[in-house]
């Protein structure tokens, strides 16, 4: 069996009730660990909120969840990060040789194969047009809330950069996109906007045509939007989110199931996109 979860953006309690969901979270990873016992675990990206926090702060703060991860592997289970737009820095504990807080490295795409089926498992982040990655980095390294860092923050990014020409460049690009596309603080609000409502189905669409027709995969899981939800062909389905009471996770076997965590009571979500709207996509 696989479980997976996403966008639990540890590390947001100070945003009010709707982020503050951190022991949910635990009960239920500790019901996994006693009660589910699965082959792997899928941390679907958006683990950490590495936007709004400063990573080692978050980490020493949120070291009761991420010891039971360290519970799971030593019950059996393997656990799998997989990196979303708001903890992609996390990699950086890779790429610079320190040890991650899980047995395999970060994933920008992870495939695994249960009853015959193989199963990709991508953040989604990359189905949504406002995203890039080339600022999610520098987001990590600068942002101090909600809605993204004052635009005046700009030198810590300066003080991370390596050499000269990597500063000039860099400083061209934000200058360029200052011009063009509005002010920072404004850039990182569009790219923050789960909140305030992505367009949840187009994204569940386009990574549907993008599982069926450039990647050599049965189904395509993703978070990122914080709307559950599983195509009527099953094909492509959202993880949801650990927010706004939700509380939402993937079980797969043979099938994909959609559950909404109920303190202990797990409920199936059993709601699919219609067919019809598919033939449209």
């Amino acid at each position: 069996m696989i479980v997976a979860l996403s966008d639990t953006h540890l590390g947001t309690d100070h945003l009010g009730s709707a982020y503050n969901r951190r022991e949910d979270v635990k009960a239920f990873l500790r019901y996994v660990r006693d009660d589910v016992q699965p082959d792997h675990l899928v941390l679907n990206g958006d683990i950490e909120d590495l936007w709004r926090r400063d990573m080692r702060t978050l980490t020493r703060e949120n070291y009761d969840v991420f010891h039971l991860f360290h519970e799971l592997q030593a019950a059996g289970t393997a656990v799998h990060y997989v990196l979303g737009n708001h903890d992609w820095y996390a990699r950086h504990d890779v790429l610079d040789g320190r040890q991650s807080y899980y047995a395999n490295d970060y994933s920008v795409a992870l495939r695994l194969d249960e009853h015959g089926s193989t199963y990709t498992f991508m953040h989604g982040h990359q189905f949504d047009p406002l995203q890039e990655e080339w600022y999610f980095d520098k987001l990590a390294l600068i942002s101090d809330d909600a809605y993204g860092s004052k635009f005046s923050h700009l030198w810590e990014l300066f003080s991370e950069i390596q050499d000269v020409p990597d500063a000039i460049a860099t400083t061209k690009r934000l200058i360029w996109d200052r011009l063009t596309k509005g002010k920072f603080q404004d850039r990182i609000a569009r790219m923050d906007r789960c909140q305030h409502g992505c367009h949840a189905e187009s994204e569940l669409f386009a990574a549907r045509r993008f599982g069926m027709n450039t990647l050599d995969t049965d189904v395509l899981c993703l978070g990122h939007t914080h709307t559950p939800g599983i195509t009527a062909d099953g094909r492509a389905v959202n993880c949801g989110a650990w927010v706004d009471g939700k509380n939402t996770y993937l079980e797969i076997t043979d099938d994909v199931r959609l559950f909404e965590w109920n303190d202990g009571d797990p409920t199936e979500l059993h709601d699919r996109v219609p067919a019809e709207d598919l033939t449209h996509t």
